[in-house]
């Protein structure tokens, strides 16, 4: 037997090698049948859109903010993160592996999470971030789940856009206490301690104060379920700045279960102004409560004030005991006896606004932890403190403890998670989620492309589109290109190597990514001369020249004013100095990419790729902010957390030139001017005036100068820093003369960008804090367009010049592309009117492997961003759903088949991918493609054809009787070496 059967196993082992080498010439991107068979979420029905779906490339080198952590206490292998704007994860295997589960419920801002320990499968989800940042997102209310997550319903309290904390009742899973903090940028009267004890059916406040003031923590007394604590917070953003505390911040405590509630005041507690506090309750002492608060005005981060009182140390080492603490400034209290009597620790409270977490080692009331820019913890009850080091980030909002194993801290920050298993003296950092916080995006022109993202308080990142490798796109392949708080990027089209980003503040930076070099080209003044020294202290003249040199050094490195000289012609007065938003627009001409703009209260622009600069008029409205009140308390005055994250108001936020006509440049403001330039800055004229029906002062959020028409630009509109969230979407055809309103449909929610399609005037995008949306006709209907992408808010958005795919960069979930979007390029009405069409193909590439990027690693704590298919979609358009099969061959240019592909039958737009290789060998007789122990055909895929040459082919799509061609080509690899 075994002889007879020679033959043939040889013949199988030769047809085997065959394929593998056939596989081994290209690219070894998985193939689309290697995918999990997982349906995408989100999943469109519209026959046009359903078949494109969204692809998450990264980065997860560093993630987003983490505002919560929650475990389950009998099994902590089982713990869920709330994010800022990424939604909720969950692990059952202590971060081996992650799963999002609130992807497709309408908002993606979480404030906090709670887990019945009694029974674990009950989660709620409080939405909303309490962290008040200028960036900072909202909810909807708070979710209940029944089944560990799989599924949630929305259980009120949706116009609290704010919960900062939930509190279950070990004793009763049915009542349940809520701390909601209101709308962050206006007024309203859903705020307050919430109650309910039917699970969520009905809701009581059982406390509120004003429409000004909420909640922002409470805790429950471990031995005693009717006595609580809580912190009452006043504060309020506007567009220009931030009032962080009033009279109706507070502490709070009730005995009777939410009863009644008494305001603890005296007895050690700080008086006069107060801004936000945190709280929390020993375990293993009940008695020991402890206090985190914000004393006394202060000039909040960015955001100058210059109030002394606030803010408080940082805490450290054991300095903090070589003084005694001011009650006078933001602190540590603690009580031993249930918040009757209070004595400050210590002065350990940075940036309260932003963080004020505190929690108890639940085995011993004298460590506590604080959260900060720094990790801070405790060992004497507050007295002094150390830094603990280690964690990939700083900005901590989340902290959980083991209460079974004390050592093992869960830590959450503006980077992503940590994981201590020796109470902080060393860390894991979790990077296998793509929870980066992106606010814009820039592509180059290699092949593939690079993309390019400024990301929330993790700098600016630049990775791969595409690899040539099965390994997807890992961290590894993701890059640092900038640091501080990254917002706009932009890469010279002409030039990969030149790459342009900005920090808060307008910290421009040009960098060579050959050499690594680092240029700041922010615009400057020369540096103001220094008051003369009186008399007899003039002091050590080499000491002077040492200081100057400092000081122009760190001018040079940060790209402030106060180097010798100005790049600015005609030279400002020295010491002069600009009003530059957070994040700080730069633009790069269509027309010459020497050609740079960027946006302070004046545009300036470049023609040496920002070594000089001339600099046009104040385009903004030039309020001064001092002169506005936030909460009926005038600007002049003293704030709690004053302006903090506003450094500055009354600036240009977006930038655009014509691609048809060069010096037709568009500017929008932060206070609400839309101005626009005919003459390349010469002269400008605002037209904000012209558009009917919405307040002047709204943030413009986005300008889109048109690609096929010079007069024609739209604008986005964003209102929600001025408690308004109605879409707002306009065009102008003449120049700003007159505006047309194109927000029809849109839900509700404010729009960050609109984008027009650079090859088809009718296709339009649009991002809001909740999804992605895209027009057909040119803004008349609005569709979500989101297969495969999650409920994100979605802040830019862009289309490859070259490659025709949509990139979007999302705050919460990094980048996304849709490969290929030509057929939506070349959709018009005549194509809608024919019962069957054809589009033009993308050409395809024989990617070359990239033996560099073959990394091998072990088990299942990675990364990996999506590479895209291999090939090219063939995209044909269907008028009714075919009765018959759809059949698509490719031939070479002498007629021979090279390969059979199966259409798809449904109305709407049909894509089949072609993977560039002829129709796979018949497996000889008797061959299982399973194969007992030999590692089967799924893992070989031995039924792969051989990869077709470069060239031109003939695609035939064969529907109904007719039969429908066009050419494809297949291009070679030949940038490999870029």
């Amino acid at each position: 037997m075994r002889k007879r059967n020679r033959p043939l196993n040889l013949l199988i082992i030769v047809w085997a090698v065959s394929c593998l080498l056939w596989n081994g010439t290209v690219m070894a991107q998985r193939p689309a049948e290697e995918r999990p068979a997982r349906p995408p979420i989100n999943q469109s029905d519209d026959p046009i859109l359903k078949k494109f779906r969204w692809r998450s490339i990264g980065p997860a080198s560093m993630g987003g903010r983490i505002d919560d952590i929650v475990a389950v206490e009998s099994n902590p292998y089982t713990f869920y993160i709330g994010l800022a704007t990424g939604g909720v994860w969950k692990t059952t295997n202590n971060g081996t592996t992650w799963e999002p589960i609130f992807d497709t419920y309408p908002v993606a801002s979480i404030g906090d999470l709670a887990v019945s320990q009694s029974d674990p499968n009950i989660l709620w989800v409080g939405t909303g971030e309490p962290n008040n940042r200028q960036s900072s997102s909202w909810g909807d209310g708070i979710y209940k789940s029944t089944d560990a997550g799989k599924t949630f319903t929305n259980v009120g309290l949706k116009e609290t856009h704010t919960i900062a904390r939930i509190v279950l009742d070990p004793k009763d899973n049915n009542i349940v206490y809520v701390a909601a903090l209101g709308h962050l940028f206006g007024p309203n009267p859903e705020r307050g301690i919430f109650k309910t004890t039917d699970g969520g059916k009905t809701w009581a406040n059982v406390k509120f104060i004003d429409a000004d003031t909420g909640f922002t923590d409470i805790v429950m007394d471990p031995s005693d379920n009717k006595t609580l604590y809580a912190a009452s917070y006043q504060r309020r953003r506007a567009p220009w700045g931030f009032n962080g505390g009033g009279p109706g911040s507070g502490l709070w405590k009730t005995t009777d279960a939410g009863k009644t509630w008494t305001k603890m005041e005296g007895a050690g507690l700080p008086s006069g102004l107060l801004g936000r506090i945190g709280l929390d309750v020993s375990r293993s002492n009940p008695n020991v409560v402890y206090a985190q608060i914000e004393v006394g005005p202060s000039g909040g981060a960015g955001g100058g004030g210059g109030f002394p009182g606030g803010g408080g140390g940082g805490g450290r080492g054991q300095q903090q005991a070589e003084r005694p603490p001011d009650p006078k400034r933001s602190g540590v209290w603690r009580s031993d006896d249930k918040g009757k009597t209070w004595q400050i620790m210590s002065n350990n409270n940075n940036r309260p606004m932003y963080y004020s977490q505190i929690r108890v080692d639940p085995k011993n009331d004298q460590i506590i932890y604080t959260c900060g820019a720094p990790f801070h913890k405790s060992t004497d009850g507050g007295k002094s403190f150390r830094v603990l080091q280690g964690p990939a980030h700083v900005d901590h909002h989340a902290v959980w403890i083991n209460p079974q194993n004390t050592d093992h801290i869960i830590l959450g920050n503006d980077g992503g998670l940590n994981v201590s298993y020796d109470q902080g003296d060393t860390w894991e950092f979790i990077n296998t989620m793509a929870l980066a916080q992106a606010y814009a995006v820039g592509v180059d022109m290699r092949k593939p492309y690079y993309v390019y993202c400024g990301l929330q308080d993790n700098g600016t990142w630049g990775g791969p589109s595409a690899t040539r490798s099965n390994a997807g796109i890992t961290n590894a392949d993701w890059f640092r290109a900038g640091g501080g708080d990254g917002f706009y990027v932009q890469p010279d089209p002409t030039d990969h190597n030149t790459v342009y980003s900005e920090s808060q503040d307008g910290n421009i930076r040009r960098l060579d990514l050959k050499t690594g070099q680092s240029t700041s080209i922010r615009p400057r003044s020369a540096q103001a001369p220094r008051p003369q020294r009186a008399a007899g202290q003039d002091g050590d003249p080499q000491q002077q020249a040492r200081e100057q040199a400092a000081r122009q050094a760190a001018a040079q490195r940060f790209g402030f004013g106060g180097q010798a000289t100005s790049n600015i012609v005609p030279e400002p007065p020295p010491g002069e100095r600009y009003r530059f938003n957070w994040n700080t627009p730069i633009h790069i001409s269509p027309h010459n990419p020497r050609t740079i703009y960027v946006g302070a209260e004046k545009l300036f622009k470049s023609v040496d790729r920002g070594d000089n600069w001339t600099a046009g008029p104040d385009l903004t409205k030039n309020i001064d902010r001092n002169k506005l009140s936030i909460m009926g308390v005038p600007g002049d005055q003293p704030h709690a957390s004053k302006n903090d994250g506003a450094s500055t108001y009354g600036n240009i936020i977006t930038i655009g030139e014509s691609p048809v006509l060069p010096g037709v440049l568009w500017v929008g403001t932060d206070d609400g001017n839309i101005q626009v330039s005919r003459d390349g800055g010469a002269s400008w004229k605002n037209v904000v005036e012209n558009i009917q029906g919405i307040p002047k002062t709204h943030q413009v959020s986005r300008v889109e100068p048109s690609h096929f028409d010079a007069a024609t630009c739209y604008v986005s509109i964003d209102g929600h820093r001025n408690d308004d969230f109605k879409p707002y979407i306009f065009v102008t055809r003449d120049y700003g003369a007159t505006w047309k309103s194109l927000s029809g449909n849109l839900p509700s929610g404010n729009v960050n960008v609109i984008r027009e399609d650079p090859k088809n005037k009718n296709l339009l995008f649009a991002g809001t804090e909740y999804a992605l949306y895209i027009s057909l006709n040119g803004g008349a209907e609005w569709k979500r367009f989101m297969t495969g992408l999650p409920t994100v808010r979605v802040d830019d958005i862009l289309v490859h010049p070259r490659d025709n795919d949509l990139i979007v960069g999302t705050h919460g979930r990094g980048v996304w592309i849709i490969d290929d979007i030509t057929p939506l390029q070349q959709l018009a009405d005549e194509v809608m009117a024919k019962d069957t069409h054809l589009f033009e193909v993308r050409p395809g590439t024989q990617w070359l492997q990239d033996t560099y990027k073959n990394r091998y690693w072990g088990a299942s704590k990675n990364f990996e961003g999506e590479n895209p298919e291999p090939g090219t979609a063939i995209s044909y358009y269907l008028k009714s759903a075919a009765s018959e099969d759809v059949k698509i061959t490719v031939s070479d240019i002498t007629g021979k088949v090279l390969r059979n592909l199966k259409g798809t039958k449904d109305i709407g737009l049909n894509r089949v991918q072609w993977d560039l290789r002829e129709d796979p060998p018949q497996p000889p007789p008797g061959f299982n493609p399973g194969g007992g122990g030999g590692g089967g055909g799924g893992r070989f895929r031995f039924r792969q054809g051989p990869p077709v040459d470069p060239g031109t082919y003939i695609v035939k799509v064969s529907v109904g009787g007719k039969e429908l061609t066009t050419k494809v080509v297949v291009e070679a690899d030949t940038w490999n070496e870029q």
